[in-house]
C-alpha cells in the first residue's frame, strides 16, 4: 500500500496528500443533502456531502458548509436550517444546488417544490427525510464550517424512496442484494 504523508516535501508533498485525500474521499459512498435555511422571502440551499449524526439524546447532526457559500452565512445568521435527505429522482436538485446544473439557474428553488417547515426553513418535497434544526454550535476548519444542530422535527416522504447516494464523482443508487 503506498503511503503519502505531510512530514515532507514541502508544498509539493502538501499538494500530492491534498490530491491523494480528495481522490481516497471520493471513493466514500454517501447520501446526497441539500441543506436549505430562510428568512422570509429569503432562500437558500446548497448540496452537501459531509453529513452526520452525531448523537441520539438529543438528536443532533452535523452538516459542513463552504464558508464561500452564501447558505453558510444564512446559516450562520438564522440559526435553523433543514437537511433535506435526496432521494434517486432528484439527481437535478443536487446539481442545482451544488451550482453545476445544465437546465436550471444555480441554487435556484424552481428546481423543486418546497413546503415551509414547522421552524420556517424549506423542505423539499418528495424528498426521502427532511430533518429540521437549530444551531447549538458551530465551528471553521479549513475551508468549511460545520454546523451542529439539534433536530427539532422530522418529515419523511408518504412513499418510501431510495436515497439518492455519490461516489466516485457521480451518483448512484444502493442495491439490496
Amino acid at each position: 500500500m503506498e503511503g503519502v504523508g505531510k512530514t515532507a516535501g514541502g508544498a509539493d508533498a502538501l499538494l500530492t496528500l491534498r490530491a491523494a485525500f480528495l481522490d481516497s474521499m471520493a471513493s466514500n459512498s454517501t447520501s446526497v443533502h441539500v441543506v436549505t435555511t430562510g428568512s422570509g422571502d429569503q432562500r437558500f440551499g446548497v448540496t452537501v456531502s459531509a453529513c452526520s449524526s452525531v448523537c441520539a439524546d438529543p438528536p443532533t447532526l452535523l452538516v459542513c458548509i463552504n464558508t464561500r457559500s452564501p447558505a453558510n452565512l444564512a446559516v450562520a445568521g438564522n440559526g435553523v436550517f433543514a437537511v433535506n435527505l435526496l432521494n434517486v429522482a432528484q439527481r437535478g436538485i443536487a446539481d442545482t444546488f451544488a451550482g453545476r446544473s445544465a437546465t436550471a439557474k444555480p441554487f435556484d428553488f424552481s428546481c423543486c417544490t418546497i413546503t415551509a417547515g414547522t421552524l420556517g426553513v424549506p423542505l423539499i418535497d418528495g424528498a426521502v427525510a427532511a430533518l429540521e434544526c437549530r444551531v447549538v454550535a458551530q465551528q471553521v476548519i479549513g475551508t468549511h464550517t460545520v454546523f451542529f444542530g439539534e433536530v427539532a422535527a422530522v418529515t419523511r416522504a408518504p412513499v418510501t424512496h431510495m436515497p439518492l447516494l455519490y461516489c466516485k464523482r457521480d451518483y448512484g443508487q444502493f442495491l439490496a442484494f
